[in-house]
């Protein structure tokens, strides 16, 4: 029974990895037909009521009497709100490729941080294939920086981003027994949708219902925004919590070795984003660097 559970985490897992893969690019086509501040709050409100027919239809129910549901606002602070936050933004300011790229690095941010909290060992191998990844990063974001696609504010949001969901993953596994994956996709859902949506009304005020009415029939806007609310949002995240329980935070986050393929892949071909030489071995260096961190 454990075995099953652990492949259908895996599944999961490449799941996620793959739909967040394709969420840089939905983000991107969003972006040019709206705010950042209108796409993460029409998002998180299609995402919070998607979620809700879900639990109707499903017949599940939300059990969260007497758990620590103080120690999870921490961790739904951390992802969705400030890690869509960083995300959006540093999408906006560089490309849907690059960010894939960017977002590679959290398992191995997430490896160091396991170190400092949880007191997992990290040896001087471990910090040399770390660096690698570093190297990585640092020659992909020079020669798109010299080509103008990307911005460094961008390349400090999408660090913000990266920060954020390595914390996530830390507190999650504290959690992971208190709560079953559906209470933490909603519970994260549920914020998602008060903070972002809450935001855009602030922001746009009595605008906010012309506004949403512009993207809801926009094809070029509420397609892309779909995608990112019901499987960037929902499913993505019922399958990464899913995996983080039955593989455990660290291994579960190698798997996002996939998400940057896809969006470079998805960049390049769908997006004509720019491409070169020291693309590949940027790629290559993050990649082997975090397998290395994260193999047992």
């Amino acid at each position: 029974m454990q075995t099953n559970k652990k492949l259908t985490a895996t599944i999961a897992a490449i799941a996620a990895s793959t739909i967040y893969g394709l969420s840089f690019m939905s983000t991107r086509l969003s972006l040019r037909e709206t705010s950042p501040t209108m796409l993460l709050g029409v998002r998180f409100l299609l995402a919070f009521l998607c979620m809700n027919i879900v639990i109707a239809l499903s017949g599940s129910r939300l059990h969260l009497k007497g758990k620590p549901v103080g120690r999870f606002l921490l961790l739904g602070l951390c992802q969705p709100v400030l890690y869509f936050i960083a995300e959006t933004e540093g999408v906006r300011l560089t490309t849907s490729s690059f960010s894939g790229i960017m977002i590679s690095l959290i398992p191995v941010v997430t490896a160091v941080f396991a170190a400092i909290f949880l007191k997992q060992k990290l040896s001087l191998q471990k910090i040399l294939w770390i660096l690698c990844s570093v190297i990585g990063v640092f020659i992909i974001s020079s020669a798109q920086r010299e080509s103008g696609a990307v911005k460094a504010e961008g390349i400090l949001c999408l660090l913000g981003a990266v920060f954020a969901a390595a914390v996530f993953g830390i507190v999650s596994i504290s959690l992971a027994d208190a709560f079953s994956s559906i209470e933490r996709t909603y519970i994260m859902m549920l914020m998602g949708c008060v903070v972002f949506t809450g935001r855009a009304l602030l922001t746009e005020g009595t605008a906010f219902g012309t506004q949403f009415l512009q993207v809801a029939t926009n094809p070029r806007a509420i397609l892309p925004i779909l995608y990112l609310s019901v499987l960037s949002s929902v499913v993505a995240f019922f399958c990464q919590n899913y995996s983080i329980t039955y593989l455990g935070a660290t291994r579960a986050a190698t798997f996002s070795n996939i998400t940057p393929v896809v969006s470079v892949i998805a960049g390049v071909l769908i997006l004509h984003e720019p491409f070169s030489a020291l693309y590949i071995l940027g790629i290559v260096l993050i990649l082997l660097g975090v397998y290395m961190v994260n193999r047992d």
